[in-house]
């Protein structure tokens, strides 16, 4: 019947089926993998995934068509059953007939042509008495050959039905083992992708834990660093308390040197105040600006500066003009000297080639360097004092 069609479309479920799952079977896991390793690989499992679906779409609809099939060669088969009975009824009726009229052409036989003539009434009714036995005869003949004929559309129809039967239960077998195939396939997707999901899981709470445990150790250095420059703030304070203890005892005013140059010659400098603008106010205002880059050149407090640009526009915000002297080593000449132990928040502090302003606490806001943007957390103690200066 339509056992070729069949056979085509059982093939071509075997190739889309195999070619499935070769795909998902090229995907593997591997959970010491990084995070954004783990979302491409997911990434294209979710692509196969697509294709895949799209594929299985098209199987399904072939195994419907091969159900359907099948479905209607069982339909057939139960047809041929049901002829096959009423053939087998038709053999058994004939048969009956056939014996009851070879009995009665038997019976028949026994009277002889002579007393078939003596009991004619004329020699015309004899010729059609012997008409008549021929005519029964051939007829029984037939029916004799009608009895043989379908004896062999029996045995015909018996080994097609065999043969249907045959057909239809190895095509049926064949998509059972396909439909499981089916079913492995779709139950390997989801296991993979949950095993994806799991793996990404896991490397985003491994990568958040190590992220952490960074972060408190830069908070553990950035105490210890802010420990240590208290510290040597105390030393130093206690240094210039000996110290000027000492010269009062010498009555020596003009002996103010502490182990640093800050660029007044040993002298004692603390000049007043120039304008209203208080230092903490200019310190505060610095401090907005912490977090932010650092540029070479740069002129913008929220877009980048250099070391001196950012002196330079803090006092700006305060309408004090310094950029006239925009450079480190120009603003070591501005305003007044300031010894280091009066120095006091919003002086300005000038090394080799920086500068910074004096926050308080022993630290100074500054714009660092192109790494570290604008900070407020370095000792004043940084780097070589050159010069202290007061334009407030």
């Amino acid at each position: 019947m339509r056992i070729g069609y069949l056979k085509k479309k059982i093939t071509a479920v075997s190739l889309i089926a195999a070619m499935a799952v070769g795909m998902l079977n090229g995907v593997t896991a591997d959970a010491t993998r990084s995070i954004d390793e783990i979302k491409q690989d997911k990434s294209d499992l979710q692509q196969e995934i697509s294709s895949l679906d799209s594929e299985l779409v098209d199987l399904l609809a072939e195994i419907n068509n091969i159900s359907y099939e099948i479905s209607k060669n069982e339909q057939e088969i139960d047809d041929l059953k049901y002829e096959l009975k009423e053939a087998k009824k038709a053999e058994k009726k004939q048969y009956r007939y056939m014996k009851k009229r070879m009995k009665a052409m038997y019976e028949n036989d026994q009277k002889s042509i002579v007393t078939m003539l003596l009991e004619s009434g004329s020699f015309s009714d004899f010729l059609n008495k012997i008409e008549y036995a021929n005519a029964v005869y051939e007829y029984d003949q037939q029916l004799l050959n009608t009895y043989i004929g379908v004896k062999e559309e029996i045995k015909e129809m018996e080994t097609a039905l065999e043969k249907e039967q045959a057909v239809l239960q190895s095509e049926k077998n064949t998509l059972d083992v396909k439909q499981a195939s089916l079913n492995s396939m779709i139950d390997a997707k989801r296991s993979q992708m949950a095993d994806f999901d799991k793996e990404l899981q896991k490397a985003i709470e491994i990568a958040a834990k190590k992220a952490e445990e960074e972060r408190l150790e830069r908070e553990r250095k950035r105490q210890e660093e802010l420990a240590r420059q208290q510290e040597e703030l105390a030393r130093r304070a206690a240094e210039d308390a000996a110290a000027q203890a000492a010269d009062d005892d010498d009555d020596d005013v003009d002996d103010d040197d502490d182990g640093v140059d800050d660029g007044t010659g040993g002298q004692d400098l603390n000049p007043s105040p120039t304008t209203g603008v208080s230092g903490s106010a200019v310190v505060a205002f610095a401090n907005q600006f912490v977090g932010n880059p650092y540029v070479w050149g740069g002129n913008s407090l929220t877009n980048g500066c250099d070391c001196s640009g950012f002196v330079v526009q803090v006092y700006s915000n305060f309408g004090i003009n310094l950029s006239a002297s925009r450079s480190s080593s120009a603003l070591r000449y501005v305003g007044s000297a300031v010894s280091i132990n009066n120095v006091q928040p919003g002086d300005i502090v000038c090394y080799p080639g920086h500068v910074g302003i004096y926050a308080g606490n022993g630290t100074i806001v500054e714009a660092q360097s192109s790494r570290a943007g604008i900070t407020n957390n370095r000792s004043i103690y940084c780097h070589e004092i050159l010069a202290i200066r007061r334009v407030v």
